[in-house]
């Protein structure tokens, strides 16, 4: 019994690390795929094509996937709530507003 509340003590005692295997990737799109175990977020980016018509448009290419638990997907959801009413309260401008080139004023 004492082995085994010893063993759970080291367990969540362990330190944790983080590595980033890849470079970075900036996204311009993305899509949300859900199914009863998990969450898939496909990340993309709007790129303008020319048919073999000719005829121009724009087209989203994803190239990148990440499946979450639902349990980690709400806590991504809470992180980037945060983040992002944060950066309002900052008068940070919206996307909106940067594809103009107009900016909020700071409070």
């Amino acid at each position: 019994m004492a082995d085994s509340q010893e063993q759970k003590d080291q367990r969540q005692t362990l330190p944790k690390k983080l590595a980033l295997k890849e470079e970075a990737y900036y996204s311009n799109c993305s899509m949300v795929e859900t199914t009863p175990f998990d969450i898939a977020v496909l990340f993309g980016k709007v790129r303008p094509m020319t048919d073999q018509a000719g005829q121009s448009s724009l087209v989203e290419v994803y190239e990148r996937q990440v499946y979450l638990s639902h349990l980690q997907a709400k806590a991504l959801h809470e992180a980037l709530g945060r983040s992002l009413a944060s950066l309002s309260r900052q008068g940070q401008p919206q996307p909106e507003q940067r594809a103009k080139g107009q900016t909020t004023p700071t409070q």
